[in-house]
């Protein structure tokens, strides 16, 4: 009888996981359903669980690199606002070395066969190719708080061989799976507004402030030669300010590196990735679990990115089991020119700003120092992001009146059903940090595709509270902090980069009705989700709303009364089983941030 349970369990499971739904099983196969099978089931976050390693980025304060003149303040710009349309975004114009960022071997190493300076193996290991494992470990830090401020005027103090093996011994030797984490509070007693903050990267530049701690090349070497990947620091930079130690002779010396780079390549030259801009390393023990999410740029060198960290001990131990064992999936879309990673709009002429990449700001062979830096200007909802409250919710104090006819109409349908539509300041950069992650319960709703008609369209396939209490029955009750993840196919299937004569599948032909929308829930799916206590949906397609605009204003809206985040545009969310992952987003922490391009990544079970 137990193998008979097991088998037909196994059955229920494989028929639901391919997209049929329990209301088409049979009455033998759906009587099993009351009795609830048991999942491993990775623990939820509580807002006292997890830190905050990034500070937020802001035109008010001086985080980005001045040499050069070259690099650029982040500018935000407010450039669609509630009303007369019912959604707000931003045009993000953002230099890829500002605040917290994550640089990869390309930044400061050439590509191996180029001839230029640094020339190297992995000189060609830009952003989006780093596997998802490598943004995450486990948190060893290296205590470096003494030597704040203890150096010359420009010149910075040096975390050396000796600190990184003081650390070892007073903690165990580091190895494959950790973080390093070179720690001195620099960023959090500096990174301040303006005028005071050009005490953060200005005045050690121009001397007349000691520089900010950071390792030389011996240090950065040894680290990485003991299998460590991943590497951190709260300074705004990995590479010291001063003189070089390491002094090429004859002809090699034409192309002599800079302090500053040597402390790069001692990580570099092993394949491993640092981030830079950390704040808040006192708050967080070893042990923790380490993650830092970069936008997933294509051929970028180093990346705006968002850092965080898991301390409670039993939940980071029982995911760096997972981490350490490359169990992690990357279900990020490529952010690039040549693929359809920003909002066209219905009709003609009514597209978002296009996703734009700047390459290079600076290269290798320009004239302000050997090294590789981008830029990059876009729309706050492109490719993976979030949808905040603050993108469909309006402002305090906002006038519906505002709103143009088509809005009004739809507004005043959804108060009908729904209640007032909640007036909202929650931008991405405002969302409780534990709301960007969770246990994943991932419900198949494939079946949904194709039950739409051609004369319908512009139409989505409705996901409905039916589809959500059929998983229930087979997996178990979702519960709060849980993020529901929807798999509907959409991206893996139609995401392809822009060809001459080809219809745009993705996005821009569901919208026009070319093709069937994208599956999709309705208000009352958020709200039954929302009673459950979820404040996380996300979907492998563009948007959560319908490719219908009245039908994806209510669903919206339905959310900012909830307070609910939705991330959108996933790929590979098939990846994932329908319990048992851990997912989480995030995005780079800029102020007043109507959405907000990230990094979605889920550890396996």
């Amino acid at each position: 009888m137990l193998m008979t349970e097991h088998v037909l369990r196994f059955a229920l499971r494989t028929l639901y996981a391919h997209g049929v739904p329990c209301a088409l099983l049979s009455t033998a196969y759906c009587l099993l359903l009351t009795v609830s099978p048991v999942y491993a089931q990775y623990a939820p976050v509580t807002a006292n669980d997890v830190v905050d390693l990034s500070p937020t980025i802001s035109a008010r304060h001086y985080q980005y690199w001045p040499g050069g003149q070259l690099h650029h303040q982040p500018l935000v710009v407010p450039y669609i606002t509630h009303g007369p349309g019912p959604w707000a975004s931003d045009l993000i114009i953002l230099d890829e070395n500002t605040a917290t960022q994550t640089d990869t071997p390309a930044h400061m190493m050439s590509p191996q066969d180029s001839g230029l300076p640094n020339a190297h193996y992995w000189g060609s290991l830009t952003n989006e190719k780093i596997p998802a494992w490598q943004l995450l470990g486990e948190v060893y830090k290296i205590d470096g708080r003494q030597m704040l401020d203890q150096a010359n005027n420009g010149e910075s103090p040096l975390f050396t061989l000796d600190h990184v093996k003081v650390a070892e011994q007073a903690y165990r030797a580091m190895g494959p799976g950790d973080a390093v984490l070179y720690w001195s509070g620099y960023d959090d007693k500096y990174d301040r507004p303006m005028p005071e903050g050009s005490r953060l990267i200005i005045d050690p530049m121009v001397g007349t402030a000691p520089g900010w701690p950071a390792p030389n090349f011996d240090a950065a070497e040894y680290v990485g030669s003991r299998g460590v990947r991943l590497m951190g620091l709260d300074s705004p930079s990995m590479g010291a300010l001063g003189p070089p130690q390491h002094i090429q002779a004859g002809p090699a010396g034409m192309f002599q590196n800079p302090l500053a780079l040597e402390s790069h390549l001692g990580h570099f030259k092993y394949g491993a990735i640092h981030t830079e801009g950390l704040m808040n390393l006192d708050k967080v023990p070893n042990g923790s679990l380490y993650i830092a999410l970069p936008v997933k740029h294509e051929n970028s060198p180093t990346v705006e990115t968002r850092a965080i960290a898991i301390t409670n001990q039993t939940l980071a131990a029982d995911l760096l089991k997972a981490v350490k064992g490359k169990r992690v999936a990357d279900l990020s879309v490529v952010l690039s020119m040549r693929h359809p990673v920003w909002w066209p709009g219905r009709g003609l002429g009514h597209h978002v700003f296009p996703y734009s990449r700047i390459q290079p700001v600076n290269y290798f062979d320009g004239p302000f120092g050997p090294y590789w830096v981008n830029t990059h200007m876009m729309d706050s909802q492109t490719g993976t992001h979030v949808d905040p409250p603050a993108h469909y919710g309006p402002p305090p104090g906002f006038d519906d009146s505002r709103y143009d006819a088509e809005t009004r109409a739809a507004l005043g349908e959804f108060e009908a059903r729904y209640g007032k539509l909640k007036r909202t300041e929650m931008t991405s950069e405002k969302v409780p940090l534990h709301h960007y992650m969770g246990p994943a319960r991932v419900i198949n709703v494939q079946h949904r595709v194709g039950t739409t008609t051609q004369d319908t369209w512009p139409a989505s396939p409705r996901i409905t509270v039916e589809d959500i209490e059929s998983y229930e029955k087979i997996y178990g009750s979702i519960k709060a902090g849980d993020v529901v993840l929807f798999h509907t196919g959409h991206t893996d299937t139609h995401f392809r980069r822009f060809e001459r004569g080809q219809p745009d599948l993705c996005v821009k032909g569901p919208l026009d009705g070319l093709s069937e929308g994208w599956p999709a829930p309705t208000p009352d799916v958020i709200n039954y989700l929302a009673e459950k206590g979820v404040k996380h949906v996300g979907i492998d397609a563009p948007d959560m709303g319908p490719v219908n605009a009245k039908a994806s204003m209510m669903t919206h809206w339905a959310a900012v009364n909830q307070d609910m985040i939705f991330t959108e545009y996933l790929i590979g969310v098939g990846q994932l089983p329908p319990t048992g992952a851990f997912y989480i987003f995030l995005n780079p922490k800029v102020e007043n941030n109507h959405g907000g391009p990230g990094r979605a990544i889920a550890i396996l079970p």
